[in-house]
């Protein structure tokens, strides 16, 4: 079975290069909409930063996604190919449509499917699961108020009361060079969720000592997805739900970065696309709900609820049909 393991592992750097290239706009896509980084700069900054998250802040996440929802005794090697292969699936095919998905969603369902299937719904720790999902709905309704309440604190207190026009231009500047850091701030952040959704299942089975080098590829990957593919979903996110400048984009982007720091702190893998949008979304209404693109939103929204039970069932049916053929 060794050749399996391989397998894996290359399935584990497929899917970093798929949810590093959906992901990278949760921490990159305002700086570009604001017009604070070109696309390329977004990126090759993104991609240092989120390896960084990755490496030195993924663990507690990587516990989870590993081990949290289904025993270690449960997982096999097949397991590993089969979840990461339907996550990974999928992801691709939103990235192809240009839709940011909850890469997190996508492994915990794929996670979940499986162990349906191989370990039965009694050996599921469902506990673990229901915290998960709530932190699902939890972090971006979060993330609209912490951004709405950002976005209007700096609105009211600097925005407004700024009458001349080469002023508030001035301020914008400012606030470009402050998205810059608060992007970065955010791609470690989102790090720490995307390697854990990428290769945790795997490190779970390899034990540390080898799963320090999955983590180490993994990270690899992450890289090469954000360079490769990571523009089609950051253009999405910072152009196409709501018109961003610099003020705007660094209370999206602060108000997210902070929410998904907190939660992989506490080892749940939430959604660092959710978590944006909704910040995103709660600086629109700040602004006026007026300037929000509800048809961009409703075809996010739809695509996160058909992930669950898409992943789960891909990954379900791959599981079964690899069982039979290996």
């Amino acid at each position: 079975m060794e050749w399996l393991l391989i397998i894996g592992v290359i399935t584990s750097i497929y899917m970093a290069f798929n949810i590093a290239a959906n992901d990278i706009g949760n921490s990159m896509g305002t700086a570009v909409g604001s017009g604070a980084l070109t696309m390329r700069r977004a990126l090759i900054i993104g991609a240092i930063f989120e390896f960084l998250g990755a490496i030195f802040l993924g663990s507690n996440v990587i516990k989870t996604v590993g081990s949290g929802i289904v025993p270690p005794e449960f997982m096999s090697n097949i397991g590993a190919f089969t979840i990461t292969l339907a996550a990974g699936l999928w992801i691709t095919f939103t990235i192809l449509k240009k839709i940011p998905i909850s890469g997190s969603d996508a492994i915990v369902s794929s996670v979940f499917g499986y162990g349906i299937v191989y370990a039965g719904i009694h050996n599921i720790n469902l506990e673990i699961l229901g915290l998960i999902a709530l932190s699902w709905l939890i972090a971006p309704i979060i993330g609209v108020l912490t951004g709405f309440g950002l976005y209007y604190l700096l609105k009211k207190g600097i925005i407004e009361r700024i009458q001349n026009i080469a002023f508030k231009d001035r301020l914008e500047k400012i606030f470009s060079y402050l998205q810059i850091g608060s992007s970065s701030f955010a791609a470690l952040s989102v790090g720490a969720i995307d390697i854990a959704v990428a290769t945790g299942v795997l490190y779970s089975i390899v034990g540390i000592s080898e799963g320090s080098l999955i983590q180490f590829l993994g990270a690899l990957g992450l890289v090469f997805g954000i360079l490769i593919a990571g523009n089609r979903i950051t253009d999405t996110i910072g152009r196409r739900i709501t018109e961003l400048v610099p003020t705007r984009g660094f209370s999206a982007q602060v108000s997210a970065g902070s929410v998904t720091l907190l939660f992989a702190s506490y080892g749940m893998p939430i959604s660092p696309t959710q978590t944006l949008v909704g910040s995103v979304i709660g600086v629109g209404i700040a602004r006026g709900t007026s300037t929000l693109k509800l048809d961009v939103i409703k075809g996010i929204g739809y695509t996160w609820l058909l992930t669950i039970p898409a992943c789960a069932a891909i990954s379900a049916c791959l599981y079964l049909i690899a069982s039979v053929l290996i």
